[in-house]
This record gives C-alpha cells, sequence and structure tokens, in this order.
C-alpha cells in the first residue's frame, strides 16, 4: 500500500474550509492538479477525496456493503426523513422495494402522458415572453419540473400551495448547504431567524403533504399518482404497507430528488444550446416526428436529442458530487482505506477527468453516439450514481428532461446577452452562480 497523497492549503487550519466554502469546485480543481486523481484534504475532518472510476466502482458496486451513507448526507435528514436517499440497510433495501413499482416502463408511460399534457401548456406560457426582455431560466424550469413532480405524486395542488413550494425549496438547499459548508455560521442562524424559518417551513411542508395522505386514504378514491402507488404498495414477504411518516418520506423524496435535478440539468442545456445552433438544427430536424410535445414512442426516434440530454449531464451535473464512510478497514487501487473514512467523490470531475474523456471541457454530443458509449468503461460517467443504489427515477428523468428539451428547441430560439457570462455554484445540486437568463425568440 502507498500513502494518499496531502493537498495542503497553508498553515492555518481554517484557510482550506473556508475556501472550499467560498468556491467549491476551483478548490476541488487545483487539489487534483497538484495531486492526481486522489488526494485527501482536512476541511474540519479529513476527506479522501477522489475523481478515479475504479474508486466509484469499488465503493458503489463491489463492496457497497463496507460503506454507509456519509455524514453529509444527514443534514437533508431533518427534510426527507428515512427516505431512500438517506435510509441504509435492511430498511433501504426494503423500501427500495415497495417504491420500484413506481418507475416500471408501463407506469412511466402512463405518467408520460401527464408530463406531455403539462409541457403544452408550458409552451403556451411562454408564449408571452417571446421577444421581451431575458427570461431567467432556472426560475422557468423549476416550475414546470415542480409542476410534473407534483402533479405525478399528489394529482391536483392548488397555485398558492405550489408557489410556496418553490420558495421553500430554495430556501431550505441555501440553509442547509451553509449548515455543512460553514459550520462557524451556526451560533448566527440560530439568532437571526434562519433557524426559526426553517422549522416554519417544514411544519408547513409536512402539514400539506400529511393532509394529502389523509384525504387521499379517506375518499376511497384511487387515481393513477405516486402518492397512490405508495399507499398500495406491500411488502411481498411480510404483507405490511407503508405507514404515514414513511409514505411522506418517500414523497417528498421524490419530490425534493425528482424535480430540482431534472430542472437545473435542463437550464443548463439551455445555456449551452444558445451558443450551439448546429446542435439545435439537429434537434429540430428530429422533432419533425412531432406537432407540440412528442409522445413516449416517438422519444424512441430521436436519439441524437438523447445524446444532448446525456452530454448535458456529463458536463453539468446535477448531482455533482456523493460521500461515502467506510465502515471496515480496507484498501482501494493501493490506497489505505482506515474505517470511518469520509469518501468524497466528485461526479463533477470524473465528468471532465482528462484521462476519461477527449477535450472533456468541450460540449459533445458525440460522446453518447452508440458505438462510443459501447465502448467507454461504465464506471467513467455516473450521472445518477451506480450499483445497488443507483437513482430509482432515472429513466423518469431522462425521459422528462428528453421531452421538455425537444418541445422548448422545437418552438423557440433562445439567446444569450452578449457579454453575459455564467458561473458554476455547487449546493445540493449545481446551481449557477447569477442565473441563467436567456432571450426567447
Amino acid at each position: 500500500m502507498h500513502a494518499i497523497p496531502e493537498f495542503k492549503i497553508g498553515r492555518v487550519p481554517l484557510f482550506a474550509p473556508i475556501r472550499f466554502a467560498r468556491d467549491p469546485l476551483r478548490f476541488l480543481r487545483q487539489g487534483f492538479d497538484e495531486c492526481g486523481d486522489t488526494f485527501k484534504i482536512r476541511l474540519f475532518r479529513e476527506f479522501i477525496v477522489t475523481r478515479d472510476p475504479a474508486f466509484f466502482r469499488h465503493v458503489l458496486q463491489q463492496h457497497h456493503k463496507n460503506f454507509k451513507k456519509g455524514n453529509s448526507v444527514k443534514m437533508l435528514r431533518p427534510v426527507l426523513g428515512n427516505g431512500l436517499v438517506i435510509s441504509d440497510g435492511d430498511f433501504w433495501l426494503r423500501q427500495r422495494r415497495l417504491v420500484q413499482p413506481a418507475f416500471h416502463r408501463e407506469r412511466l408511460q402512463e405518467l408520460y402522458l401527464t408530463m406531455g399534457d403539462l409541457t403544452a401548456a408550458f409552451l403556451d406560457e411562454l408564449e408571452s415572453f417571446r421577444g421581451k426582455a431575458a427570461i431567467d431560466v432556472d426560475a422557468k424550469m423549476m416550475g414546470i419540473t415542480s409542476d410534473i413532480a407534483l402533479k405525478t405524486l399528489f394529482g391536483n395542488m392548488n397555485t398558492e400551495d405550489k408557489e410556496q413550494i418553490y420558495k421553500q425549496v430554495s430556501r431550505t438547499q441555501t440553509y442547509l448547504v451553509t449548515r455543512v459548508r460553514k459550520p462557524y455560521r451556526l451560533p448566527l442562524m440560530a439568532i437571526n431567524g434562519e433557524d426559526r424559518r426553517f422549522k416554519s417551513d417544514l411544519t408547513y411542508f409536512n402539514s400539506l403533504v400529511y393532509d394529502f395522505i389523509r384525504k387521499r386514504r379517506l375518499s376511497g378514491e384511487t387515481p393513477n399518482d405516486l402518492l397512490q402507488l405508495l399507499l398500495d404498495s406491500t411488502d411481498e414477504e411480510t404483507g405490511e404497507q407503508m405507514n404515514d411518516e414513511q409514505i411522506r418520506d418517500e414523497a417528498i423524496t421524490m419530490f425534493a430528488a425528482g424535480h430540482e435535478t431534472s430542472a437545473t440539468g435542463l437550464s443548463w442545456l439551455l445555456w449551452e444550446l444558445s451558443a450551439q445552433p448546429e446542435i439545435v438544427a439537429r434537434i429540430r430536424a428530429e422533432a419533425n416526428v412531432f406537432e407540440k410535445t412528442p409522445g413516449f414512442e416517438q422519444l424512441i426516434q430521436m436519439p441524437y436529442t438523447r445524446q444532448v440530454v446525456e452530454e448535458g449531464l456529463r458536463l453539468y451535473p446535477p448531482a455533482w458530487t456523493m460521500t461515502r464512510e467506510s465502515t471496515v478497514d480496507q484498501e482501494i487501487e493501493g490506497y489505505p482505506i482506515p474505517k470511518g473514512s469520509s469518501v468524497f467523490m466528485s461526479i463533477f470531475e470524473l465528468h471532465r477527468n482528462p484521462s476519461l474523456w477527449d477535450n472533456p471541457y468541450a460540449f459533445n454530443p458525440e460522446n453518447f453516439q452508440a458505438d462510443t458509449v459501447k465502448n467507454r468503461a461504465k464506471f467513467n460517467y455516473l450521472p445518477f450514481g451506480a450499483g445497488p443504489r443507483i437513482c430509482i427515477g432515472q429513466q423518469f428523468a431522462l425521459m422528462e428532461m428528453q421531452l421538455v428539451l425537444a418541445a422548448l428547441v422545437k418552438r423557440f430560439d433562445f439567446v444569450r446577452e452578449p457579454g453575459y457570462l455564467v458561473g458554476l455554484h455547487p449546493q445540493i445540486v449545481l446551481k449557477s452562480t447569477n442565473g441563467i437568463k436567456l432571450y426567447l425568440r
């Protein structure tokens, strides 16, 4: 075995966490440039940081039972409870089996009809912005993916509740990220109202979801949405069903994990395509197979559009990192990984690793041409994770992004303001520093 290179930032211990909190992506890039594909760093506690696909394969698939979710995920527990993103062990496996039928092909086809209807209405709403001031693309994509998530999950929801949820999701993410990256601010957050506002937001959200569950149980109705599937799911071995708390946790996990990732991915795609007329032209050529929005079977007739979506998820992976904690002493690629070690796996850097990708910083959908994908190592590209805990909603997200992107590009041109630049700002998902603003033409 050999020692893991250490990335050191000066002699003052606080320098590293402060610099990381200020600009995580730049900080990590510097570490990889100086130390190679794996290094260790102290950020209040020590992390082993990697972009080596062999680490991802070891941790996520080959020896996944020797790892548990990292401490950073625990920050989400007040919001996601013990849902699939948080839970571990036998409980996670049971819940995964109960939730899995929600994402079978037949159910996805049914949910796709809802996606199409909402997207068609969204296109008509956007017409009022054509030829006017630049729009906040982040906000618009959050709007349509939230509508899709809420409609497929709960059925109908009033506009006031939807708008309140949008605000709370953004506010909650900022709050949780601040607690993890800037723990020195915790005393201030306790007295400046941030803690109190977070608890108030969570109380509102919980009340709303539990009310949906209660009303559905009392109604006797069985509509075709994900909430009903959660209510009906039964453990084949025990005959048990989920209680209200478990349904609440999985419902909020589906909503939180299922809409902002897609929205963020779509925002970055539109930003890239606003400077890629050749790619836009090829998407539009495929879009001749539909009039307003593509049907489920028409997605198969648009392979290039799928390539564009997958390249967007390579260059701008919404879930930009993941952390696992070693539960045993072990070895990965000749490096010692003691029990209790936190392994910080950078999906963002994996997808931009110059030893794995040709011209890694360029937006090139040909990276996902069929023959290229066939010959690429599996663990070089992991926008949805890998192994037993691969994102359960992967196909839902890809289907949604391909549908919305094709419909938008067929109908509108998205144009950048000359000189306007957008920076990367990783929170729980990979957001932008100053918002993505584009003109509709």
